[in-house]
């Protein structure tokens, strides 16, 4: 299944537990900068890949592992944007999550769909195409961040995606992130497609990277996932 557009409840929960996890000043200014998104914005995702497989570098410092349900407490508590419900309401035989930890606690989180998944920003799903895999909401903790945390979260994905016997790995990022497209370079993948989006008094428009009909051999963007 597709990793779903959250419902009113869910968002409450993802707000309390954002409150909880981050401080109520981090929900304040992000609720600050949607109200600036829906009045008027404007910005681009880039999307990028590579082929699945390669080696994941050994690190002492760090632990690559792939989470279950039970995972749900540690992830609020550490990343702060699911609660424990919602975060083990999301994953499936298709939806997956991936940390970077310390052993202590989770430093990075991505989440990976075979599928298609919601993506607020242009308000549709990205589709997978078959045999490949996407990369999307990631985050790492203010505390280790410029460590190659997430690249080496990203390298692991693309190890994993091998072992599944996937051949693409997908990732999106937005065009004004420079940090996110270091990370994403050095762990190997490059641009395929840019989709474009703005928003004028909450009306949405975006231009590229719609799906065609039948099937499709990149990544793409439907309404109805």
């Amino acid at each position: 299944m597709s990793d779903s557009r959250p419902t009113p409840a869910h968002i409450a929960l993802k707000v309390l537990t954002r409150a909880r996890s981050r401080g109520l000043r981090e929900v304040l200014a992000t609720g600050a900068a949607r109200l600036r998104e829906f009045i008027s914005s404007a910005d681009e995702i880039v999307i990028l890949a590579r082929p699945a497989g390669g080696e994941l570098p050994e690190r002492d410092d760090l632990e690559f592992v792939k989470a279950n349900p039970e995972d749900g407490a540690r992830y609020a508590r550490d990343i702060g944007t699911d609660s424990a419900s919602t975060f083990a309401a999301r994953l499936s035989d298709t939806t997956h999550c991936f940390f970077v930890t310390d052993k202590a606690k989770v430093l990075h989180a991505s989440w990976v769909t075979t599928r298609s998944a919601w993506t607020r920003e242009l308000g549709g799903y990205l589709v997978v195409p078959e045999g490949d895999c996407y990369v999307y909401e990631s985050f790492t903790r203010a505390d280790a961040r410029g460590q190659g945390v997430y690249p080496h979260g990203l390298r692991g994905i693309c190890g994993w995606a091998a072992a599944q016997g996937l051949q693409r790995v997908w990732v999106g990022v937005e065009s004004g992130n420079a940090a996110s497209r270091r990370a994403v370079g050095k762990a190997g993948f490059e641009p395929r497609l840019t989709i474009s989006f703005r928003r004028r008094v909450g009306r949405l428009e975006v231009a590229g990277g719609r799906c065609p009909q039948g099937g499709i051999e990149t990544l793409c963007l439907d309404p109805t996932g």
